[in-house]
């Protein structure tokens, strides 16, 4: 396997960068993945994939988003200039990740990669799925055409997820947020205990407050038609852990209801026994599953 750092910008002009893992035979086909809540690309379960994939020919792209760590310094180019702008998963603003994925894919492009499947772990999965349908409205063929598959791991109901991270009465923070952004600090960060992340106002209301287009993975609401999930036409996998701490369904009670409720005709949901929200200590068998999917879709393409 060969391993290179690659540097690329996004349409407002920050500038990401990210680990190009490939195999050794020459290959058109790559995973990108985009990593969750106070992540980054230097994760082992990203390594264990890598290594699985680069194996039987896929090349693997791990990247930093603007939203990783807690907080970070991110270079912006205004001009000819470059200065640090303060990023990170306390500060960010979901709806840019659609320039991170967006950047990302083209620069794996140039990098002459064709076939893309993307991947996401967490809230990566929800900035995955807004991006793709934000995609979609806007027409942006020649990235769309390039998408292979999509394959969500571990993705959350986010605000029942803000709930279970900031353990404590929700209801109080709230208001206590509402209360800073509308006197003008909604970009301050407010540490609420030693124990829970820091978060300023404008992103803790975002992920709290139910929005369509990015609190879409609404399980304990019965009824719910999972319009944005619905609006994938390219085949798609769905993985999480039945020990995962940020989900309060039984894993293969969600699975089930998730299958009936995905109207995708070439879908693979389900569990992995064990595993928790990141699958530390079975990061080998979901690579395994992950690879298995994409083979599976060539044998369906063929």
């Amino acid at each position: 396997m060969k391993l290179r750092k690659i540097y690329f910008e996004t349409e407002d002009k920050i500038e990401l960068c990210g680990l190009l893992h490939e195999p050794e035979k020459e290959t058109c086909e790559i995973v990108i993945a985009v990593h969750g809540m106070q992540s980054n690309c230097l994760k082992k379960r990203e390594d264990i994939i890598a290594g699985e994939l680069t194996d039987n020919g896929i090349a693997y792209f791990t990247f930093n988003n603007r939203g990783h760590d807690l907080v970070n310094l991110t270079n912006k180019r205004c001009d000819d200039k470059s200065f640090k702008i303060q990023c990170g998963t306390s500060l960010e603003n979901i709806e840019d990740s659609y320039y991170d994925i967006k950047a990302a894919i083209n620069s794996m492009l140039t990098e002459k990669y064709k076939k893309i499947h993307l991947q996401g772990h967490s809230l990566g999965c929800t900035k995955i799925v807004y991006s793709y349908n934000r995609m979609k409205q806007q027409n942006d063929n020649e990235i769309l055409d390039k998408i292979e598959s999509i394959i969500l791991l571990s993705m959350v109901d986010i605000p029942c997820a803000i709930k279970f991270l900031f353990a404590g009465n929700i209801e109080s923070l709230t208001s206590y947020m509402e209360k800073e952004q509308k006197e003008g600090r909604g970009q301050r960060l407010v540490a609420v205990s030693d124990n829970v992340i820091p978060m300023c106002p404008n992103t803790f209301l975002k992920y709290v407050k139910y929005n369509e287009q990015i609190n879409f993975a609404r399980y304990s609401e019965d009824n719910y038609e999972f319009k944005e999930l619905n609006e994938i036409n390219v085949p798609l996998f769905m993985r999480w852990g039945n020990n995962n701490e940020l989900i309060l369904q039984k894993a293969d009670e969600l699975s089930n209801a998730m299958r009936n409720k995905i109207k995708n005709n070439n879908k693979d949901i389900g569990f992995i026994d064990g595993a928790t929200h990141n699958y530390k200590g079975k990061e080998k068998i979901l690579a395994n599953q992950i690879l298995e999917f994409i083979k599976n879709n060539h044998n369906n393409n063929n």
